[in-house]
């Protein structure tokens, strides 16, 4: 089955990129991540059965995409970029920031190794009424209130939409390379 989802031609899409404002490029990527990507993530805490890996995989990989793309942060330190600028909430317990470092992680072993000790010092908890807190040793994660806090940011008026505000012309210029780079080289 061919992806259809882009809607246009590479070398149409290629030249709205190169020939439009860094916005074109910026826009069209986070765009599509909301009207697309978010709709599937959305999923994974429908109903009691949850799929918690699938979730940490897709927000981290959205968030690594674009703190990348626009802030040229990678790692552990592009998702913690990502998540103050756009995911964090106002209380201490919804910046997830915070324990940025053991979230992303966690990811990795989820995604390159499955099995690792951090395994025993992070926890899920769905019914707990705060995003996160430490127990003793383990950070306990309610997934379904760092799923909410994340897609708010995709939501209307949420702060995803006012990325212009965090660069300036001249990055902004870079990101759109960054990005054209990155669509040409995959």
């Amino acid at each position: 089955m061919k992806n259809n989802s882009h809607g246009e031609t590479k070398e149409s899409r290629l030249k709205r990129f190169q020939d439009g404002q860094p916005y074109e490029v910026i826009a069209t990527l986070l765009n599509s991540i909301a009207n697309f990507f978010n709709n599937e993530i959305a999923l994974t805490t429908q109903g009691n059965n949850y799929q918690t890996s699938l979730l940490f995989l897709g927000v981290h990989s959205v968030a690594l995409t674009i703190s990348e793309g626009l802030f040229n942060e990678t790692g552990s330190d592009g998702y913690k970029l990502f998540l103050e600028k756009f995911v964090d909430g106002d209380t201490p317990d919804t910046k997830f920031s915070t324990i940025a470092k053991s979230i992303h992680d966690w990811r990795n072993v989820i995604a390159h190794q499955w099995i690792g000790s951090i395994g025993h010092v992070i926890g899920y908890d769905y019914k707990m009424k705060l995003g996160w807190e430490i127990r003793k040793e383990t950070t306990f994660i309610n997934p379904r209130i760092y799923l909410e806090q994340y897609l708010k940011a995709f939501g209307s008026g949420g702060k995803i939409w006012s990325w212009e505000t965090l660069l300036t012309d001249i990055e902004q210029g870079e990101a759109k390379q960054r990005l054209i780079k990155k669509y040409l080289d995959n």
